[in-house]
Parts: C-alpha cells; structure tokens; sequence
C-alpha cells in the first residue's frame, strides 16, 4: 500500500447530473467529467469534440493574418527559382517547424536552405550577421522565420532594406512594435479573428504547409505532434487534434532520426 502525508480533498462543486450522465456514458469516471466540466468542457458537442477530436474539425489555414499573402510570395519565389532560407530556431518546436516548411517546399519544387541559430553565438530570433551572410554570401532574396520573427525588428528592416522579403511564422507574445516584414503568420495578430489562438510555432508551420499545398498534410503530423507538446502549449482545440493524430503517424514514423531516438530511449 501507498501512503501519503496528503489528504485529498475533491471539489464538490459539480452538479450538472445530465452532463455527469453523458459523460458516464462517453467512459469517463465522475472525477474527470467533474475536472473537464469545470475547465470548460460543459456541453455534449463540446465533450464529443474533446474525447473524438477529428482532423475536420481544424480551422481554414486562410483565417490565418497574411496567409494568402504569404503563399503568393512563396509560390512566386519557386516559379522564379529564388533561393530562400528558413530561418528556425534550436528548440524542438523550432527544429521541427523548420522541417515541416522544408518538407512542403520541397514537395513543390523549390530551392531551400535551414538555418538553425546557435543559441550562444546568434541569440534567439532573427539575427543581423546571419541574414546579411546569406542574402550576400548565398542569394537569397526571401526568409522564412518559424517559431520566432515576431521580436525580429533589425535583422528584419535589415534584410527588407537590401530588397530581401521576409515572411514571419510565429506565435509568440505579439510586441506593442511589429517588424516591417513582407507577412507575419500569427494567430493572435490583430488583425485577423483566427479562432484558436495557441498554436505551437510547428502548429503555425503546418498551417502555412497546408496552405501551400491545399490540403492537410496528414504525413507531417508527427513533427508536430513533437512540437507542440514539447513546447507545452495548451493541449485543447486545434493542439490537440494535431496531437492526437501526430502520435498516431508517429506510432509508424519513416523517418530515421526519429527510429534512432525511439531505440536510444527504448520505446517500442
């Protein structure tokens, strides 16, 4: 037996017996229905959508502020052969957002490179030195941030100022100041309703992926799974739809990097 020095006391606060009902009947024991009522989960659709989340349920990528924007200047880049960079960052959800927009400008055909800072010598976000290195040293004429940009004033009014275009994928903290870039994909900018508005910056990646290439890209799932939990944003709504399905791709991956890591860690 297990004891404890703590005494449990559970809220009693819950006394909603038709939803108690639905959610007895759904498989869930009183404690959890009363723990999920009171985070907000309060009606029949809105249990149904949290125990069964399903990939239609997810939001039009286009609500997303300057999305159309964004895949225009995208789609024009590739059809002129411009060399763009994506410029990430050295977390899990920046290293896996990197991949996700890598792998759907690859599918259409365009010519790219992924720069992942150091986090002692380049700092986080955007960074001058390294912009300037690769519009000159490498000829690229459009960056792509992922999980970072929003902050990026300098580098990115640098890299605008030498006719370099600059589209931000992002989703933190919105600054009272934003960067002069050609877009900013965010979902809490101002100046679009996006419905869900804690998305990972690989769940903002995949919403640009799915715009490019005009449908879910269900094999891109367990990238994003791994960034969005590692990132532990809110596991509700969109996030954990993305999740639920990421894991089960992930269950299955091809991908070697990611067999490696399950042998290393032991996990069948």
């Amino acid at each position: 037996m297990i004891s404890s020095k703590y005494d449990w006391q559970f809220a009693t606060n819950f006394t909603d017996e038709k939803f108690l009902k639905k959610a007895k009947k759904a498989g869930l024991e009183p404690a959890a229905a009363s723990l999920l009522y009171q985070r907000g989960v309060q009606t029949e659709e809105a249990l149904q959508e949290f125990l069964e989340p399903s990939l239609d349920q997810l939001h039009n990528p286009y609500d997303l502020h300057d999305m159309e924007r964004a895949v225009e200047r995208i789609r024009s880049a590739i059809e002129n052969y411009e060399q763009i960079l994506i410029y990430g960052d050295y977390d899990a959800d920046g290293m896996t957002s990197a991949s996700i927009v890598k792998e759907a400008l690859e599918q259409l055909g365009a010519e790219c490179q992924v720069y992942l800072p150091n986090r002692f010598t380049d700092g986080y976000g955007p960074n001058s030195s390294v912009y300037k290195y690769f519009i000159e040293n490498q000829g690229i004429s459009l960056i792509i941030t992922v999980d970072n940009g929003v902050a990026g004033l300098e580098a990115i009014e640098l890299a605008q100022s030498l006719g370099v275009d600059v589209i931000v994928t992002d989703h933190h903290s919105m600054p009272e100041e934003l960067p002069d870039a050609y877009a900013i994909v965010h979902p809490e900018h101002s100046g679009a309703d996006y419905p869900f508005k804690h998305l990972a910056g690989c769940g903002v990646a995949f919403k640009l992926a799915t715009a490019l290439l005009e449908e879910v890209q269900v094999e891109l799932l367990d990238l994003v799974a791994i960034g969005t939990i590692a990132d532990m944003v809110s596991l509700t709504g969109e996030n954990r739809i993305l999740v639920k399905y990421g894991l089960s791709v992930l269950k299955n991956t091809q991908r070697v990097g990611l067999q490696e890591l399950f042998k290393i860690a032991g996990i069948q």
